[in-house]
């Protein structure tokens, strides 16, 4: 079902009337509230369901950044955006960096990348929301028998924004690559820009990754790869997953990375394998903690070579959360167990099957000082 942009809200936030009308402008097709400055924006969203935010950056009473921030705590499923007139690429990419915001919008507003924009994080809310209410089903509607029937709904659900994602990734790219010719100290700007084109690569790269997942689906072929056979650079692809998916994580916690890898050190799995694995655990610490503040809970991503013969990566996914009961210890990998109230039980046998098919070993266990620890171990191919 297509999504109708006005069925969600999107809240403006600016003081100067001409930006104002301008936005709307731009975003005609969509639902657009407006507020004046930021304690008016905290107080609608504190009484209504917003899908994104856009925020000026210089705004009356509060920062931009600041609103964007005490919006992530009061509506976390919204989108946050920056919009301002000059800002240098370097401030923009060290917030979306931050995970404060998750883009930007130059100013004049034009319709064509407000658009863009705006599409892209409506239809990721409502693949969100699509994916839950699926996953809902899935639990209470008979396990099995409705799994062919979400896989067929998440097929369509995903296809149309992960084209839309590809438009704007590319799109990013190329403003990048524009406003890089216009700045007079680019030179100083190089070790910034790199890292913003290997994020772009990554996004493409994890979108190829669902286009295939997709493309499975449809054939009614299993999502898991055949084969788990790389190799590939273990450090390069635990860094690229990490990159991909630290902004949802840290909407619950905080995500340290702890790696202490020898260069180009290569494992025996290929790195879209690996990345599945990884992010399958890291989302499974993230859906452990209770309700509470995000500093207060903490994932850890700890890599090493160990000292087994012949030698093994080991990568370790750990949190502080509540731990796994003694009596589901030996469950948590069965498919179709879990203790969520909407889980499907599926990340975990998942990373199971990958791991068994890498000839590899998946462990896990409880810490004293609280949490748990997923364990992983994979043959490696050579370590120069």
């Amino acid at each position: 079902m297509a999504l109708d942009p006005r069925a969600l809200c999107v809240l403006y936030v600016d003081a100067d009337r001409d930006d104002v009308r301008a936005f709307q402008d731009a975003a005609a097709e969509f639902s657009v509230m407006c507020a004046d400055n930021g304690q008016q924006a905290l107080t609608i969203l504190e009484h209504r369901d917003v899908a994104v935010l856009v925020a000026e950056r210089a705004l009356p009473d509060m920062p931009g950044l600041e609103l964007l921030q005490r919006a992530r705590e009061l509506r976390p499923s919204a989108a946050r955006l920056l919009t301002s007139r000059g800002l240098d690429m370097e401030t923009a990419l060290a917030a979306i960096n931050a995970a404060a915001v998750n883009g930007y919008i130059p100013k004049p507003c034009r319709p064509e990348p407000v658009a863009a924009m705006l599409r892209t994080a409506l239809d990721a809310r409502h693949v969100d929301s699509s994916i839950e209410s699926m996953e809902m089903r899935l639990w209470h509607g008979g396990q099995v028998a409705a799994a062919a029937t979400i896989y067929e709904e998440l097929v369509h659900e995903l296809s149309n924004p992960l084209g839309a994602l590809e438009i704007n990734a590319t799109l990013v790219a190329d403003l990048i690559d524009s406003a890089l010719g216009e700045l007079p100290s680019a030179a100083s700007l190089g070790t910034m820009l790199e890292s913003a084109r290997e994020a772009h690569a990554d996004s493409v790269a994890a979108i190829e990754q669902m286009k295939g997942l997709v493309s499975r689906m449809r054939q009614g072929r299993r999502p898991v790869r055949p084969h788990s056979h790389g190799p590939c650079h273990a450090e390069s692809a635990i860094l690229a997953t990490v990159r991909i998916v630290r902004a949802e994580i840290e909407k619950v916690a905080r995500l340290e990375v702890k790696l202490a890898l020898p260069p180009k050190t290569i494992v025996q799995m290929d790195a879209s394998v690996l990345g599945q694995l990884l992010l399958n655990l890291l989302l499974n610490a993230a859906q452990a903690f209770p309700e509470g503040p995000p500093q207060q809970h903490r994932v850890t991503v700890l890599g090493r070579v160990g000292d087994s013969n012949p030698p093994g990566l080991e990568l370790s996914v750990e949190d502080n959360g509540p731990g796994i009961a003694p009596e589901h210890m030996d469950r948590v990998f069965e498919p179709f167990f879990t203790t969520k109230e909407h889980g499907t039980g599926l990340g975990l046998a998942i990373c199971r099957e990958l791991v068994t098919r890498a000839h590899g070993i998946l462990g896990v266990q409880n810490l004293a000082s609280g949490g748990a620890r997923f364990d992983v171990t994979v043959p490696i191919a050579k370590s120069d």
